[in-house]
Formats: C-alpha cells, sequence, structure tokens
C-alpha cells in the first residue's frame, strides 16, 4: 500500500523532522498575506488623507463661520456694556462736579460771611481813610500853687469822651495806642495810666479811627460832647494833634472772646410775648 504524503512519521521516531507544506498551501498564504497588507496600506492611506483633508480645509467653512460670528458679537456686546459703563461713569462725574460746583460756591458764600462777620467783631486789621488823633498830658512846666494836679494830666472819661465822639462821627474802626476798641472795650484809670483791654497804656495816647475824615476830625474839634475837653485843654495846656490821613491803620482785636455769661439764645423754645391786658 503506497504512502500518502501527508502521512506522518512513525510515533517511534524521536529525532523531530521539519513539517514541510505543499506548494499550493505557501501560494494561497502569501496570496492572503498580500491582500491583507494591500488592505491595510489603503485603510492606512485613506486615514492620512482624511486627516490632511481635515488640515487643509479652508476657515470658512460653516462651523468655523459660526465660531467667528459668535466671538464677533460677544466682542460686540462687550464693547456695548463698557460703552454704557462709560456713559454712566461720565453722568456721575458730571453730578459730582455739579454738586462740587455748589458746595463751593456755597462754601464761598459762607466764608464771605464769616470774613464779614470777622470784620463787624474787630477781628481782622483794617486800614482805610480817616483821623489820627494824639492826646498828652500837661506840658506846663511848673503846676501853680493851689492848683489841682489831677487837672494837668488825661483822665479815662476824656479818652471815654474822645472814643464815643468818633463812634457818634461814623468811625468804623478805632485802636488807642494799638489796642482795637470794641464796643465792650473797658477803659479806666490806674494811676496816670488808663487799662484798654486789660493792658496798661500810657500818654501820649495815639487814637486811629476809619471813617469820613472831615466828619471826625469836625467831631473831635466842634462837636458839644468835646467842648469841656477843648476848653480843658486849652487852660491846662494839654496838647491835641489831629491830622486827616489817607490810609489809617487799625490793629486787629487780640484779647479773649469768649463770653462767660451769654450765649445765643434758642428763640423757638421761648414761648411768644403776649400783650399785657389793656387797663379800663
Amino acid at each position: 500500500m503506497a504512502r500518502s504524503p501527508f502521512t506522518l512519521p512513525a510515533l517511534r521516531e524521536t529525532r523531530p523532522r521539519r513539517i514541510a507544506l505543499p506548494g499550493a498551501h505557501i501560494v494561497a498564504l502569501s496570496f492572503v498575506l498580500a491582500l491583507a497588507g494591500l488592505a491595510g496600506g489603503g485603510l492606512i492611506a485613506l486615514k492620512w488623507q482624511e486627516r490632511s483633508d481635515l488640515l487643509q480645509q479652508p476657515i470658512t467653512r460653516e462651523s468655523t463661520r459660526e465660531t467667528i460670528a459668535s466671538t464677533i458679537t460677544n466682542l460686540e456686546n462687550e464693547q456695548a456694556d463698557l460703552k454704557r459703563g462709560l456713559i454712566d461713569a461720565r453722568a456721575q462725574l458730571e453730578k459730582l462736579q455739579a454738586g462740587s460746583a455748589q458746595e463751593k460756591a456755597q462754601l464761598g458764600d459762607l466764608t464771605a460771611a464769616i470774613n464779614a462777620e470777622r470784620v463787624t467783631a474787630g477781628l481782622v486789621p483794617l486800614e482805610g481813610p480817616g483821623v489820627v488823633a494824639i492826646f498828652q498830658d500837661s506840658t506846663a512846666a511848673v503846676i501853680p500853687q493851689n492848683e489841682d494836679p489831677n487837672n494837668y494830666i488825661l483822665h479815662d472819661y476824656m479818652l471815654r469822651d474822645v472814643l464815643n465822639t468818633l463812634w457818634a462821627g461814623g468811625a468804623e474802626a478805632i485802636s488807642m495806642n494799638g489796642e482795637r476798641v470794641l464796643s465792650n472795650t473797658p477803659l479806666y484809670c490806674v494811676g496816670t495810666t488808663v487799662i484798654v483791654n486789660a493792658t496798661r497804656l500810657s500818654p501820649p495816647y495815639e487814637v486811629h479811627a476809619i471813617g469820613n475824615p472831615d466828619a471826625l476830625e469836625a467831631g473831635l474839634r466842634n462837636s458839644p460832647q468835646m467842648r469841656q475837653f477843648n476848653e480843658r485843654a486849652q487852660i491846662y495846656d494839654l496838647p491835641i494833634s489831629i491830622q486827616k490821613v489817607a490810609k489809617v491803620q487799625v490793629a486787629a482785636y487780640s484779647g479773649a472772646v469768649a463770653m462767660k455769661y451769654a450765649h445765643p439764645g434758642d428763640s423757638a423754645d421761648e414761648p411768644a410775648p403776649t400783650a399785657a391786658p389793656a387797663t379800663p
């Protein structure tokens, strides 16, 4: 019986032998491997082409246009928001500037009013036309016997006559030896000197007064209030000098301004005064 080419060798043979494949099977397997290689290569080429197409596609494709359009829309919205914010900020700035201008105007008015009150209160040095009057004790070398020496010196009441005459003549500011004289300024004698604003002053007494120079000079020389003073000055040789000056300097008040007992009243809490009943 003839042995088939595909018959396995006998089991008793212990040495391994190379298995040989027929030629037809080798050809078939080579063909299958070739087809698989072609198929794999084609698939790889197709994938690479698709990737190249994706990389080389223009930016005007639909999805890119939508992205660009969306980005532009967002930027336009942000720009619109910024413009609205800028308009609001400018409106607030204009409002603040208007308020600041109004506050500055009010502050200017208040400052002007305070300065006017300071001038009225005598807390500001002033200058203007007026008179400068100098009053001295007697220059007599010898006082006659049986004559009162007090007649040869200036006294507080004499100086008060001078000040009251100047106020009556329209003086707006007065000083004596550099001390500002106000409505409540005390003036009294201490020996042969006087005290003004708690300051001791000695002759000669130099009085500066701002006002109408002609009216002030006429009051000091010819007013009834100064008649006794002027007659006494002639009798007892009390030198008097009165000059009209184009620019008189009057110092500011430098004393204390605090009130000890007086204070502003609250008229809103005070009852309105009632008229007294008429008597029959």
